[in-house]
């Protein structure tokens, strides 16, 4: 197994999401911060930070997944299940929420500009064979996994999100 992708990825990661309707309005807007570290060689941590202009704060520890043999991350957590892999210079996912039987989800994440700094990212939602619209997400590396505070770890189990409504997946 071998990935070039992926450990580009690693970091803190600070954007925006945009969750748009199927009609092109937008439905609502949030801040974020992703912080992703490997914690052996198959073993990938994510964490995403969702934070809304009203002070309502997320946080969703997704975690350590595993990559299998084929290369691809397996997300399979109280909360999604799916796979991510890697394309020509894409990342991309499908997965869907474990409390919305008949949701999926289908994501591409691309890094753009000269350094590897700054990604973007589509979210295609659907519910059975019903459109329910896109997230855009833009974000821009913050820290590269060395410069994570360890203290960030640590403190994760007093922040995460659990048994709460989310409104990053409504």
């Amino acid at each position: 197994m071998e990935l070039k992708i992926f450990p580009k990825h690693v970091g803190v990661w600070e954007g925006t999401y945009i969750r748009i309707n199927p009609d092109g309005s937008v439905r609502d807007k949030w801040n974020s911060r992703l912080t992703i570290r490997w914690e052996g060689p198959r073993d990938y941590h994510q964490v995403n930070e969702y934070m809304w202009d009203d002070g309502h704060y997320e946080c969703h520890d997704f975690g350590v997944c595993q990559f299998n043999d084929q290369g691809e991350l397996i997300f399979d957590n109280p909360r999604i299940l799916g796979k991510a892999w890697e394309t020509h210079n894409s990342i991309v996912l499908t997965w869907s929420y474990r409390d919305r039987p008949g949701s999926n989800l289908y994501e591409i994440i691309d890094l753009i500009g000269p350094e590897d700094k700054h990604r973007i990212r589509v979210w295609k939602w659907a519910q059975g064979d019903e459109f329910q619209g896109l997230t855009m997400i833009d974000e821009r590396q913050t820290k590269t996994e060395a410069e994570i505070d360890p203290q960030f770890w640590v403190d994760l189990p007093s922040k995460t999100t659990n048994g709460q409504a989310s409104r990053s997946d409504k």
